[in-house]
């Protein structure tokens, strides 16, 4: 198993491509979910393939870095306030760079 999707990323366009390919081929046959879900899930995923895809080491653009983020992204729900790794990853490059793309995608889901 050596297919890296990450090689194929050029630009924002092709981060929306792997996206795009990912939900389609994760969905499960003849399932509708609920619009809500698959959009929220959109902008996760291309905020997150955009964060590793313009700031990882090289070394690190692959899916296993993705599950690893998505396994860090811990919620509490008895505190508003708490903030998993991954939003400090997010709050400090949009410190660096408020307009950066990746950043942009995970404003929109909070």
């Amino acid at each position: 198993m050596k297919y890296n999707p990450f090689a194929y990323i050029r630009n924002e366009k092709d981060i929306l491509k792997l996206v795009t390919a990912l939900i389609a081929n994760t969905k499960g046959e003849g399932k509708n979910g609920d619009d809500f879900w698959e959009k929220a899930e959109i902008l996760l995923y291309t905020a997150l393939i955009g964060y590793i895809y313009y700031q990882a080491p090289e070394e690190e653009q692959n899916m296993n870095t993705l599950v690893e983020m998505i396994n860090a992204m811990e919620v509490r729900e008895d505190d508003e306030t708490f903030k998993n790794p991954v939003d400090l990853m997010f709050d400090a490059l949009e410190e660096k760079n408020p307009e950066h793309f990746a950043v942009r995608q995970y404003k929109n889901i909070n």
